[in-house]
C-alpha cells in the first residue's frame, strides 16, 4: 500500500467476501494512558520500500484477541506476532519535522483481512481520525481487481499504477466516510477498502499522531459484514 505499505500489484482477486464498513467504538481500553506510554517508549523504524514509522515490536494487552472478537462479532481466524505482519504495531504520523509524512489513500494486504486502528494521542483534533476514499475518475473504493480493469478498460497493472500516482493527490479521490479523532478509540474497516489518515499531527514524540494497528484474518461467514449472495 501506499501509507504504510507498497500498493501490491496482483493478477486477480475476487469479488470481496465482505461489506464495506467503518465500525466505531470509544474507550477500547481500560488503561489507555498505560498503552500510550509503551508508544512513546518503543523503538521505530522505517522499513525500506514502505513508508511510515512502524514499532519494532507488537504490544499485545492481555484479552485484546477476544475484545476485537467480541466488538467486531467476528470470529479471528489469524493473529500474528511477528512485527512485519503488523498486528499490534504502534505508528508515528508526523505532520512536521524530518519525519514528515503526508497521508497517502491506500489499501492494506491481505485485502480480506480487517485493519483495526486505535488511536493513542491524548487532545488532538477531530479531523485526525481516518477516511474512506472513492477514487474520482474510476468509481472504485475498493482495492483494484482483475473485474474493475476489464471494465474500466485497462490492464489491471495500468490501474494500480494509477492509484499509487494519484494517492497522495486529494483532487482525485472523494471522501466517502471518516471516523473523527478521540483518544482510545477504535476503528475498523476491511483492509481493502481505499483508506488514509485524514491528516497527521505533530512533529515531536509529545505531540506526534500515534496509533495502534491491528491485522487480523478473520471468518466472513455468519458475520453481519459478510457480502450478501
Amino acid at each position: 500500500m501506499v501509507e504504510h505499505h507498497q500498493m501490491l500489484m496482483i493478477k486477480s482477486m475476487a469479488k470481496p467476501p465482505y461489506q464495506r464498513f467503518l465500525l466505531i467504538k470509544d474507550d477500547f481500553y481500560d488503561d489507555p494512558d498505560k498503552v500510550y506510554r509503551a508508544a512513546q517508549r518503543a523503538e521505530y523504524y522505517e522499513p525500506e520500500g514502505y513508508t511510515g514509522f512502524r514499532s519494532t515490536a507488537v504490544y499485545h494487552e492481555p484479552g485484546a484477541r477476544a475484545k476485537l472478537e467480541r466488538l467486531l462479532d467476528i470470529k479471528i481466524t489469524r493473529w500474528d506476532t511477528d512485527p512485519i505482519q503488523e498486528n499490534g504495531v504502534f505508528y508515528q504520523a508526523f505532520a512536521k519535522g524530518r519525519k514528515t509524512e503526508v497521508p497517502g489513500v491506500h489499501a492494506d494486504t491481505p485485502f480480506n483481512d480487517i485493519t483495526v486502528v486505535i488511536y493513542l494521542t491524548p487532545g488532538l483534533p477531530f479531523d485526525r481520525g481516518t477516511s474512506l476514499w472513492m477514487h474520482r475518475s474510476t468509481g472504485l473504493c475498493d482495492a483494484p481487481k482483475a473485474g474493475d480493469a476489464r471494465k474500466l478498460k485497462m490492464k489491471l497493472a495500468d490501474l494500480w499504477a494509477m492509484f499509487e500516482k494519484d494517492s497522495r493527490d486529494r483532487s482525485k479521490w472523494v471522501e466517502i466516510d471518516r471516523a473523527g479523532y478521540r483518544a482510545n478509540r477504535m476503528v475498523a474497516y476491511p483492509s481493502g477498502a481505499m483508506h488514509s489518515a485524514t491528516n497527521h499531527h505533530g512533529g515531536t514524540i509529545h505531540d506526534v499522531r500515534l496509533y495502534q494497528t491491528f491485522r487480523i484474518g478473520v471468518d466472513w461467514e455468519g458475520s453481519k459484514f459478510r457480502a450478501r449472495r
